[in-house]
């Protein structure tokens, strides 16, 4: 409501500042003021603006996933992580229900906060990780030392959290970007974040994989993506690795 307000104070304003200046000029000079307004506001990563942990949509997102964990019955996976994850539509993985709990827009430490407020009424079977895009966003400085390190840290608390949970785990290494986009998502900073994930897995109880990496048959190297950053088809990348991605979870493919 302060918006409106605000901006019928900027519309009188205008008139008395423009005088005689004919109607449909102001309107014209709002619309294009809006527009700029907005066009500032909007700051682009990974698909989803960052914002603080569990604020707005992130506190409805929450409630829907442990709305979906007080409902499973039986065995099932779980998959946490950002848009990656939470765009995946697979309802079926190593023949148990796959639970979504991606958020999108998370870092690490976002994932790290998901975990900690979310109660599993079940215990999932295992847990799938896709996460470190957003943190890799030129904007938080991936190539330093301290960002480098708030991953590893935040990495092992995480690892901590899902052991409390049982079941092994999955990591998944940072999905590529369309070439255009490489400027905001470094590859260098995505090999390095990568190798971090698969440094982080312990032997025989996680599994680390390169679910998205190449595409059997793509035409060209943009055309897997939706707007650079975002797969078309998340599902079909796990599907031709499922059989893989489920023994290393010691499942069946359900096949």
């Amino acid at each position: 409501m302060s918006t409106v307000f605000s901006m019928a104070r900027r519309s009188r304003s205008l008139q008395r500042g423009l005088g005689a200046t004919p109607l449909p000029v102001i309107a014209l000079a709002l619309l294009v003021s809006a527009i700029a307004a907005g066009w500032v506001a909007h700051d682009w990563s990974a698909g989803d603006s960052p914002s603080p942990p569990f604020d707005g949509f992130r506190q409805v997102r929450l409630k829907t996933i442990q709305s979906q964990l007080d409902q499973v019955r039986g065995p099932y996976l779980l998959i946490l992580g950002d848009s990656h994850a939470e765009r995946l539509f697979l309802p079926i993985l190593c023949g148990l229900p796959l639970v979504n709990a991606g958020i999108s827009g998370a870092t690490l430490d976002d994932v790290l906060d998901l975990a900690r407020k979310i109660t599993p009424s079940r215990k999932p079977e295992a847990t799938l990780l896709v996460v470190g895009t957003n943190d890799i966003w030129v904007k938080r400085n991936p190539e330093t030392g301290e960002a480098e390190s708030r991953f590893r840290s935040g990495l092992t608390a995480l690892r901590q959290r899902l052991a409390a949970w049982g079941g092994r785990r999955a990591l998944i290494a940072i999905p590529p970007v369309a070439d255009k986009e490489e400027a905001l998502f470094p590859r260098s900073a995505a090999a390095r974040y990568s190798n971090l994930l698969a440094q982080s897995c312990e032997p025989g109880r996680c599994t680390y994989l390169d679910l998205f990496g190449e595409a059997p048959g793509r035409t060209g190297r943009d055309s897997v993506f939706s707007d650079g950053v975002h797969l078309r088809d998340y599902a079909g990348f796990v599907r031709r690795r499922e059989a893989e991605l489920c023994s290393g979870l010691g499942l069946a493919t359900g096949k």
